[in-house]
C-alpha cells in the first residue's frame, strides 16, 4: 500500500514544484509590454491597470513589465485599438458600445443596451455581469470575434458603473424632462441610443472636450458614472443629477489575438489570471467608492435626483430592436434570459 502511494506523492511533488517553478518566472522570456488607455490617473480603473501590470510582473518573477501609458497619452481607445492590431501595443481597456463598432464584435453591444442588466443595486448587477461575460455565452464571442479581427479579450468584467444625466439648468425628473436637451455622449451609435430615446439630441464628443463644451453651453449636459463626473470637475459647469442608470458598463482588456495565441500557455495563463484578479480589485474599490463620490457630488453643490427608473426603462424596451442585425436573431433575448 505504502508503496504505491510513494510514486503518486512524488508526482504530486513534481507537479508543485514545476507550478512554483512557473510562478517564480524561470520559464518566462523577458518582455516590455505597453498598456495604453483612456483613464485618469488615480481613478479605479486606472489603479486597476497599474495592479494588472505588478500581478504579472509577480508572477512571472520580474520577466514581464507592463508599461502603463493613461490618460490617451498614445492616442484615443481607437487608435490604441488600431496599434494593437498592428503589434505596436500589447493592451487596452474599452466599452462595449466602441468595441461593437469593430465588425465581428457587433453582438458585444447588446451590454449597452438600456437597463439590460438588471438589480437593485450595482453589487447585484455586477455579480449578473460576471455571470455573463465570463459564461459560454460571451467566451464563444470572445473567439469568434478574435480570430476575425485580431483583438481578443483577457476579460471583460472591470465593472465601470452605471451612467447618470447630469445638467446645467434643467432639473431632470421624468422622461419628458429631457425633451430638447443637447447631451454629450461617447460617438457610438451604442452610446447615443439610451438618450435618444429618452428625447434628447445626443452630442457625441472625446470626453478632453466636455468640461469646456458644458461650460460654454455648448451642450448642456452629459452622462457618466459618478466617479468621471468627480474626476472631471463637471460639477464645477453642471448643477443637477438625474440617477437614470440608462446604460452600465463593464470594461474589457483588448489585446492582440495572433500574439496572445503565440505566447507560452502558463504565460497565457498569467495573463488572464491577473486581468481577472485585478478587475475584481478595480471592480470592488469602483462599487465601494460610487457611495462616496455621490456625497462628494453634493457637498459640490449638486442637486441629485433619484428618478424613477421604471418610468425611464419604459421609453426605452425597444431601443435594441434597431441593433438586431449587427447582435444576431437571438443574442438579446440570450442576455435578458441569463439574468
Amino acid at each position: 500500500m505504502g508503496k504505491r502511494v510513494l510514486p503518486a506523492l512524488v508526482g504530486v511533488v513534481s507537479l508543485l514544484m514545476l507550478a512554483s517553478s512557473v510562478e517564480a518566472g524561470t520559464n518566462f522570456p523577458k518582455m516590455v509590454l505597453k498598456f495604453g488607455h483612456s483613464g485618469r490617473p488615480g481613478q479605479n480603473n486606472s489603479n486597476g491597470v497599474l495592479r494588472f501590470a505588478e500581478l504579472v510582473k509577480e508572477r512571472t518573477g520580474g520577466s514581464i513589465e507592463i508599461q502603463v501609458f493613461p490618460a490617451s497619452q498614445l492616442g484615443s481607445t481607437t487608435a490604441i485599438m488600431e496599434q494593437i492590431k498592428m503589434g505596436l501595443v500589447h493592451f487596452t481597456f474599452t466599452g462595449p458600445e466602441e468595441l461593437s463598432t469593430i465588425e465581428g464584435w457587433g453582438p458585444i453591444g447588446a451590454l449597452s443596451m438600456p437597463y439590460v442588466v438588471k438589480g437593485n443595486n450595482d453589487q447585484e448587477q455586477n455579480a449578473y455581469l460576471l455571470k455573463l461575460v465570463r459564461g459560454p455565452i460571451f467566451k464563444e464571442l470572445n473567439e469568434k470575434a478574435g480570430s476575425m479581427t485580431n483583438l481578443y479579450t483577457l476579460d471583460m468584467g472591470w465593472w465601470f458603473g452605471n451612467r447618470y444625466l447630469t445638467t446645467k439648468t434643467k432639473q431632470v425628473v421624468h422622461p419628458d424632462d429631457m425633451k430638447g436637451l443637447k447631451i454629450r455622449t461617447l460617438d457610438t451609435p451604442m452610446a447615443r441610443v439610451g438618450v435618444k430615446a429618452l428625447g434628447a439630441t445626443p452630442v457625441p464628443m472625446n470626453i478632453s472636450e466636455v468640461y469646456s463644451a458644458l461650460q460654454m453651453g455648448v451642450v448642456e449636459g452629459e452622462e457618466n458614472p459618478y466617479n468621471v463626473i468627480l474626476g472631471f470637475k463637471f460639477y464645477e459647469v453642471q448643477k443637477y443629477l438625474a440617477t437614470t442608470g440608462h446604460m452600465t458598463t463593464a470594461l474589457q482588456i483588448v489585446c492582440n489575438y495572433k500574439w496572445f495565441q503565440g505566447l507560452l500557455p502558463e504565460l497565457k495563463d498569467v495573463l488572464v489570471k491577473s486581468a481577472i484578479d485585478a478587475g475584481d480589485e478595480q471592480s470592488d474599490r469602483q462599487i465601494k467608492s460610487a457611495a462616496s463620490d455621490r456625497e462628494t457630488l453634493k457637498r459640490h453643490g449638486m442637486v441629485i435626483t433619484d428618478i424613477n427608473k421604471a418610468e425611464f426603462a419604459a421609453r426605452t424596451k425597444d431601443a435594441w430592436k434597431e441593433f438586431e442585425p449587427l447582435f444576431g436573431k437571438g443574442f438579446y433575448e440570450k442576455i435578458t434570459a441569463a439574468n
